[in-house]
């Protein structure tokens, strides 16, 4: 529809030129002295038209060479993996609440909550470094004691991140799994190493923490 309606102004406009050209030339003919302004706002309207035209060719050019050079994006992925003799509720426990990370990594000070709203935002965390910083992540899903997804939400960068947690019961215990990927435009080289080493880290402290709870609970 929207097409139709600029071809048909386009053509109101086509008409109206060829309309004033065919009347400057008469009046030209008549030796009328108006017939000049009126063949100077015919030649003033194509000019116009040619340079409109030479626009919008440009910019559908660089648009489409800006499509042309526009990066492609890679996935990154790690997955790290540990078995726990313990409870899938226990660890539960230890990885769910944003109160536990500071047990969980030594570089957070303080974490909390911010409960989800019924058809409006989701869950999301907020954790405070020593050193000042602060991130908050949001919780995408989650199934209790077995699956939670979470992503980046401060601060932002140009990588697409997603971090999912899952729990599995096992004879002994239980086995968590932990997979990060990121999203990133070609010219960026995320660091695969580092990103294995912190789950690998993660998935020790969570270990460390839920001895020191065991140790906690026998002594009381």
């Amino acid at each position: 529809m929207k097409n139709t309606v600029i071809a048909y102004f386009g053509f109101l406009a086509l008409s109206g030129l060829v309309a004033l050209s065919l009347l400057g030339a008469s009046l030209l003919q008549n030796r009328d002295p108006l017939g000049v302004p009126v063949l100077a706002i015919v030649v003033s309207g194509l000019l116009l038209t040619f340079i409109h035209e030479v626009v919008a060719d440009r910019r559908t050019q660089a648009q489409r060479a800006d499509a042309a050079i526009a990066p492609d994006f890679r996935t990154t992925t790690t997955t790290s993996s540990a078995e726990y003799r313990y409870s899938p509720a226990a660890v539960w426990s230890a990885i769910r609440p944003a109160e536990s990370a500071p047990a969980l990594d030594s570089d957070v000070a303080h974490a909390f909550t911010v409960p989800a709203i019924p058809d409006g935002p989701r869950e999301r965390q907020c954790f405070f470094g020593w050193n000042g910083s602060i991130s908050i992540i949001e919780v995408l899903e989650e199934v209790p004691e077995r699956l939670a997804v979470t992503q980046p939400l401060f601060p932002r960068g140009d990588a697409l991140e997603k971090v999912v947690y899952r729990l599995d019961p096992t004879s002994v215990g239980c086995r968590l799994t932990v997979e990060a990927s990121v999203e990133m435009p070609d010219y960026l080289a995320p660091n695969q190493a580092a990103m294995q080493e912190y789950s690998d880290s993660f998935l020790e402290n969570i270990e460390q923490l839920l001895q020191k709870r065991a140790l906690e609970e026998a002594r009381e």
